[in-house]
């Protein structure tokens, strides 16, 4: 029995427990509450410049508060054949239509969609990048309509007529031409008014033949007509063709010839939303065979780019390391680490893009890993929303306040480096914080919505959504599959839930030596770094040498800074 006097220290011990982490849940929801409405008030900043000083045209320019036309400059890094006779299509307009809704904003996703729907029109004579207006245009069309026609929502007075499906059918129809090749990997440029041009470049990257699947094939799918699915299907698979015997891919190929141009490869540009369209086409669309191929390029992934929480590039042919660089872009792996379950790897990567973040006040476009100095030209910051996209599925995943902080913190910067009165500008220098007179469409689109979810999840709530790369949410819904994924039955978060036997996460559960499950399917080891490559490379610390892949003992830096098997011995 507990003495008298004892009991009750432990019971005022208790409620003062208690007490603190009652006030502790209070200050979080009180910050989170602040914040989210701090969130709200950059993007109407941003929207309502752009609606002031550049609407209908493309995006808007901060500094000057006037306009660019720049859909058919997305892409295009010399400026080459540019329209004549060109005005924009609200691009703005179209990537905030999703965001409005998120934050609440019926009112203007209503008059936007009408607007839209009077005016836009996709008969321009204008070259545009098949890629970037895909995940921007078409997807935000698809998105906005499927919110649009959610009666759950309510976000119109009156009644809608599918209006941005038409558009988006429209400008669908437009894209069919360039996948009119002898390969089925699709031009990388067309001319909305007249298709492919003669003599167009037939030079493209992975991720502009490779990222189309998510978009098209709701189009697909809410019109009845295979052809936009089938396309990028057709591309897909070809693309799937074409890796190595490391199950590698390069970044640059000819739609012609289906030969590569550039064999050095990574998680960043070129690449990127190669790997997050595998994975994300299989939780929207129920598909075993985009489950195989994200698991298989992931396994190769991690066992050729991984050094310990970095990702370097390394030729698809044989491994070895090219650029050991940290590229703004690939902050978004984090994220798509969170939705396999790897979230102890994706943490530990979305630490040391944190650490670079609090370096610099953001996050620089490209960084010398081997060199621990900034790339000498590309020290920009484009208000890229990467980082605070693996921000919220971090939190996600753990709810560990240590990310509401890191939220805090970008929200600071973008606030004191890059607004201005007339919008946010992107920065041209990280050191010196030189403003370049831009605001990118995706800063509407992705960044603040990101943002905004990582404070405010109730959008979350009432549906399962995937998000493109644009960041537009598309319903998880099972009229769309052919039969619902064991591991993502729809659920806010399913990748919490423990993985069946066959999609076994295998930088989760360390595989390590390579080993053969119950079910027969053979896991390669992905929690070590291969003893050809690690010999002849500089280490810093322990961490560098990763694991023995026989043994599976953890390899030491030696002090003149190489790692190899003979430490062990």
């Amino acid at each position: 029995m507990v003495p008298p006097r004892d009991y009750s220290t432990c019971l005022l011990l208790f409620l003062l427990l208690l007490s603190s982490f009652s006030h502790s849940q209070s200050h979080s929801a009180t910050k989170k509450i602040r914040m989210r409405e701090k969130v709200r008030n950059m993007f109407h900043h941003a929207y309502d410049n752009y609606m002031t000083h550049a609407f209908p045209h493309d995006e808007l320019k901060p500094l000057t508060k006037t306009f660019t036309d720049s859909l058919s400059e997305l892409g295009n890094l010399k400026l080459e054949r540019l329209p004549q006779d060109y005005h924009g299509s609200a691009l703005s307009l179209i990537e905030s239509l999703s965001s409005l809704v998120i934050m609440g904003n019926n009112t203007e996703f209503e008059k936007g969609v009408l607007w839209l729907s009077e005016n836009l029109t996709f008969d321009v004579d204008a070259r545009i990048n098949l890629f970037e207006c895909n995940i921007r245009v078409l997807g935000g069309l698809v998105s906005a309509h499927l919110l649009a026609s959610d009666s759950s929502k309510k976000l119109f007075q009156g009644s809608y007529k599918n209006q941005l499906l038409g558009l988006a059918e429209d400008l669908g129809k437009r894209f069919l031409p360039a996948f009119n090749t002898p390969t089925g990997l699709p031009y990388a440029w067309i001319n909305l008014k007249y298709g492919v041009m003669e003599n167009e470049t037939t030079e493209t990257s992975t991720s502009g033949c490779g990222s189309l699947i998510l978009e098209m094939g709701a189009l697909s799918k809410m019109t009845g007509d295979p052809r936009y699915e089938s396309a990028a299907l057709r591309a897909l698979r070809k693309l799937w063709s074409m890796q190595s015997s490391l199950k590698l891919f390069g970044t640059t190929l000819d739609v012609s010839t289906g030969q590569w141009i550039e064999y050095s490869s990574g998680i960043g540009a070129g690449v990127d939303s190669f790997y997050e369209y595998l994975l994300k086409a299989h939780i929207l669309f129920g598909k075993e065979d985009f489950w195989r191929m994200f698991h298989s390029a992931y396994v190769a992934v991690q066992k050729h780019f991984r050094h310990g929480p970095w990702y370097h590039e390394a030729d698809m042919r044989t491994g070895r390391a090219t650029y050991w660089q940290l590229t703004s872009l690939q902050a978004f792996w984090p994220g798509l680490q969170v939705l396999i379950g790897d979230v102890s790897a994706a943490n530990s990567s979305h630490r040391e893009f944190f650490n670079v973040w609090e370096r610099f006040g953001v996050l620089p476009e490209r960084y010398l890993l081997d060199h621990q100095m900034l790339h000498p030209t590309e020290k920009y910051y484009p208000l890229r929303p990467e980082f605070a996209e693996s921000t919220f599925y971090l939190y996600q995943a753990t709810k560990d306040p240590w990310y509401i902080e890191v939220g805090e913190l970008i929200v600071n910067s973008l606030n004191l480096y890059t607004r201005v009165e007339g919008g946010f500008a992107s920065i041209k220098d990280v050191t010196t914080m030189q403003l370049e007179d831009h605001q990118h469409s995706f800063f509407l689109a992705e960044t603040c919505k990101y943002l905004y979810l990582l404070f405010d999840d109730s959008f979350m709530l009432e549906n399962n959504y995937v998000f493109t790369t644009e960041g537009h949410p598309l319903p998880v819904l099972s009229t769309w599959h052919e039969k619902l994924p064991e591991t993502y039955i729809p659920t806010n978060w399913t990748t919490l839930k423990r993985q069946p036997e066959n999609r076994v996460s295998p930088m989760s559960l360390q595989v390590c030596p390579a080993m053969t499950l119950n079910s027969g399917q053979h896991i390669e080891s992905a929690c070590h770094i291969p003893d050809v490559r690690i010999s002849d490379h500089r280490c810093l610390t322990d961490e560098d040498c990763g694991v023995d892949a026989t043994t599976c003992r953890r390899r030491s830096c030696s002090m003149a800074g190489y790692c190899g098997l003979w430490l062990f011995i």
